[in-house]
């Protein structure tokens, strides 16, 4: 069932509820107010009555009275019966058409009372038999009987009057149900649909809802939400596009650095080759052989070990880092580069550098871009120097090269995603080495002369 017939149906409920409550309660103040205001007016007429009969009953004219009370019934229409009494409590004259009923003086004695009430229920209907006493210490008394047509009447009207504006008022509030439900149901549907919208994943947009209430809070706290989701899913493919060219880098750098590997690999594998091709023509092995094929083989895994740590370890896996070892482990990595590019590396590092809080292998990452950097800016050969100590909280490392130098006109774009003068390059090294000293609360700059070489500081916190 729809909102909207439920506000209908709860308000059509409510309407007729309150309706037939005000009925029964009007009803019943009603009834209660017209009989005392018809018993009053039957006392009053009683009291005239019996003021004006009391001469004829003393004087026994039958005529008089009985043409008194006549006069009575034809004007007062509410009356249905008037009888006397003399002295003596006998009935003297009456009203009565068709005789005096059986018991009528049973009906309501007055028992030296001066006035009584009391309601008869008759085959007309209810009557109310007023009694009073016309002479003080005797039976004579006067009995006026009066109906309660006009009651039945003015319920009547009453109830096609209280229906008639029931229904009316059911109408106004099945119509006030209507608008109401329209104004409250109209925002919530837009918030079915929008919440529709953010299901496919429309995040940033908002819902247009002018209101002071609830629903206007309501309207406020969607938007947010929208624009909050917005704002992650941002954040989350920024992290994604971050990661991914990191790894697309990394991969970069173990392209450069696998030729490094084969090199490195060759000279073990064809020491271990000669001696088995020797061992095969002479089976018997010195002892001087094995110490060799052992030192051999223990090359190749250290070298393979090197090279699997650097290509396994995960971004973002914080720990206490040595810079001096750190550095050790760059150059191990790209001996290769350095010795076919014929380059000389001095290491000037203090032995009691202070250790930093870093992931290694993201800061491993920036050490090797520049080194392969410094490398290709040497072509022909050169010299690159690496030196470290402190300031001010920092623990700086310095790298020299005597390469050909950053042009004046690139030096602002050197930090550039994709910006890069290399034929294969990807632009993405010092992109990405500046990001990490960024979110390791570090700094990264330069120093460049053209023909004359370049140097890179990293700064990074004790």
């Amino acid at each position: 069932m729809r909102l909207r017939t439920k506000i209908i149906l709860l308000t059509t409920v409510v309407v007729v509820s309150v309706g037939f409550l005000i009925l029964i309660s009007i009803r019943g103040v009603i009834i209660n107010a017209f009989r005392g205001e018809l018993e009053k007016k039957a006392v009053s007429i009683a009291n005239n009555v019996s003021e004006g009969v009391a001469n004829f009953i003393l004087e026994g004219d039958y005529f008089q009275t009985t043409q008194a009370l006549n006069e009575v019934i034809s004007r007062e229409k509410d009356v249905e019966y008037i009888y006397a009494t003399n002295e003596e409590g006998k009935i003297f004259a009456h009203t009565f058409h068709d005789g005096v009923p059986a018991g009528i003086l049973s009906w309501n004695p007055l028992n030296e009372k001066g006035m009584n009430v009391q309601l008869l229920d008759t085959e007309k209907g209810y009557i109310r038999d007023v009694g009073v006493n016309i002479f003080d210490g005797t039976r004579a008394e006067l009995h006026l009987g009066i109906r309660e047509d006009s009651l039945k009447q003015t319920l009547n009207k009453m109830r096609i009057i209280t229906f008639s504006t029931t229904l009316f008022v059911l109408f106004l509030g099945i119509i006030a149900a209507f608008f109401m439900s329209r104004l409250i149901t109209k925002p919530l549907n837009r918030f079915v649909e929008f919440t529709k919208v953010l299901g496919r994943g429309e995040f940033g947009r908002t819902v247009e809802v002018q209101s002071g209430d609830e629903i206007g809070e309501l309207a406020q706290s969607f938007n947010r939400l929208s624009l909050e989701l917005k704002s992650a899913r941002e954040k989350m493919e920024e992290a994604y596009t971050y990661t991914h060219l990191l790894q697309v880098e990394k991969l970069s750098s173990i392209g450069q650095i696998s030729a490094g590997l084969a090199h490195e690999l060759k000279n073990p594998i064809t020491t271990l080759r000669m001696l088995f091709q020797a061992f095969i023509e002479q089976p018997d092995m010195t002892k001087e052989d094995a110490e060799v094929v052992y030192n051999e083989i223990e090359k190749i895994d250290n070298i393979l070990t090197r090279f699997l740590g650097f290509v396994r370890q995960k971004a973002f896996n914080y720990s206490e880092v040595n810079i001096n070892n750190l550095i050790d482990r760059v150059l191990s990595l790209s001996t290769f580069d350095l010795q076919n590019y014929r380059i000389n590396v001095h290491k000037d590092m203090i032995e009691t550098l202070p250790t930093v809080k870093a992931d290694r292998s993201l800061l491993e990452q920036v050490f090797l871009n520049l080194i392969i950097n410094s490398i290709e800016a040497m072509p022909d050969g050169g010299e690159i120097r690496i030196s470290g100590k402190t300031d001010d909280g920092f623990v700086e490392v310095m790298l020299w090269d005597k390469g050909i130098g950053i042009p004046s006109s690139m030096k602002s774009k050197v930090f550039d995603p994709f910006f890069t003068t290399k034929v294969n390059g990807t632009g993405l090294g010092l992109s990405i080495a500046y990001n990490i000293v960024k979110a390791h609360k570090g700094k990264i700059f330069f120093d460049s002369t053209e023909g004359a070489g370049t140097v890179f500081t990293v700064k990074l916190p004790k």
